[in-house]
C-alpha cells in the first residue's frame, strides 16, 4: 500500500520563478528539510530523464536516493521517481498555477511504498506523521526563500522535524 502525502501553499512569486526554482534539485537543500546533499552535474531544472542523486534524512531515517525525472511540463508540473538504498520507492510531483493576484499555487504530491513489513508498520507508528509535517515545513520554507526572506526563523529545522 502507497502512502500520500499532500500540501499546497501560496507564494507571492511569478509561476515560472517558482518553477524554475523549485524543479532545479540543486536548490532542495536550501529548502527541504530532509535533503542533506544532492549530487548532480546539472544546477539547473532537471528536465525529463535526468538522473541525479539524494542523501536524505527524513522521518529520523537517513538514507540515499537515485532520482529520475518522469515528468516536465514547463511552469506546470514536475515529477521525479526515486528508488531508495532500503528498497523503498518514492515519487514527488510538483503542481503549479497561477493565482489571482499573480502568486503561484504550489502543490505538492508525495507517493512512497516501503519494500517490508517492519518499514510498514514503522511508518503507520512514526514515519508518516513526521514526513509529513517535514513536508508542509519543506512548503513553508520555500515560500519564505522565494518571497526573500530569511531561514534564520527555521534555524534548527532539520533536527527538529527528524525529533517529532
Amino acid at each position: 500500500m502507497s502512502t500520500h502525502i499532500y500540501h499546497a501553499i501560496e507564494i507571492q512569486v511569478p509561476v515560472q520563478q517558482a518553477f524554475d526554482y523549485a524543479c532545479a534539485p540543486s536548490h532542495w537543500p536550501d529548502w527541504h528539510p530532509s535533503s542533506l546533499k544532492l549530487y548532480t552535474n546539472n544546477a539547473g531544472i532537471a528536465s525529463i530523464g535526468t538522473g541525479f542523486e539524494e542523501d536524505v534524512q527524513a522521518g529520523g531515517r537517513t538514507g540515499h536516493l537515485v532520482w529520475t525525472v518522469t515528468e516536465f511540463v514547463n511552469a506546470q508540473r514536475w515529477t521525479g521517481q526515486a528508488k531508495v538504498d532500503n528498497g523503498a520507492s518514492l515519487t514527488v510531483s510538483y503542481h503549479f498555477s497561477a493565482t489571482a493576484n499573480g502568486g503561484t499555487l504550489f502543490e505538492r504530491h508525495l507517493h512512497y511504498d516501503l519494500p517490508n513489513l517492519a518499514l510498514k508498520v514503522l511508518n503507520f507508528l512514526v514515519l508518516r506523521r513526521r514526513i509529513t509535517a517535514e513536508s508542509a515545513l519543506s512548503l513553508q520554507r520555500l515560500q519564505t526563500v522565494l518571497q526573500g526572506g530569511s531561514l534564520g526563523d527555521f534555524a534548527g529545522d532539520k533536527s527538529l522535524a527528524a525529533s517529532h
